[in-house]
């Protein structure tokens, strides 16, 4: 950590924290999508998912997911959303919080809402397959509504839904 922050150069911890309450505190939907974005990316790399969590940057990406299967959001807000979820749905915090949260019902609402979107269905499909365990594995399987998502989904022209649909399809067995 210390070797990849310069000298005088603002800790990862605080600016992820920035980045968070800066989100809040706009309205301006440019910077909250550039905010999203640059939080999407952290949650890629696993050594900022601690200071992530302390931000409750997963609590923004859920809450911006929560809102698009009730309203109109603003599609980069919510694909840096489901993105920044993916990426950070394998820390065990995480998924436990997303569970707990009536996740997998808001996934659901979220495939069935913009099924046509590649980008949301993809990283949806990978958030799913990320927080797969042997208790949700039963609960899941038990999803009807789910389960015919999947089973259209396998039928898709897209190769990367396809792939995604059929491998979630085939660990829910």
């Amino acid at each position: 950590m210390k070797r990849k922050t310069p000298a005088g150069g603002i800790n990862r911890r605080a600016y992820l924290c920035l980045l968070v309450d800066e989100y809040y505190e706009t309205s301006n939907l440019e910077a909250q999508q550039q905010v999203t974005a640059n939080l999407a990316n952290f949650a890629y790399d696993p050594i900022n998912w601690t200071f992530l969590r302390e931000a409750k940057a997963h609590e923004l990406f859920y809450d911006i997911v929560q809102q698009s299967t009730g309203s109109v959001v603003d599609r980069l807000l919510l694909l840096h959303a489901i993105v920044g979820l993916a990426n950070i749905s394998l820390d065990p915090a995480i998924a436990e919080f997303i569970v707990r949260s009536n996740g997998y019902d808001q996934l659901r609402a979220l495939l069935e809402k913009y099924q046509t979107d590649c980008e949301i269905v993809c990283n949806a499909l990978t958030c799913y397959s990320f927080l797969l365990n042997d208790t949700s594995t039963d609960q899941l399987k038990k999803d009807k509504g789910l389960v015919h998502l999947l089973e259209r989904f396998k039928q898709s022209g897209n190769p990367r839904i396809t792939n995604l649909a059929t491998v979630l399809v085939a660990d829910l067995q």
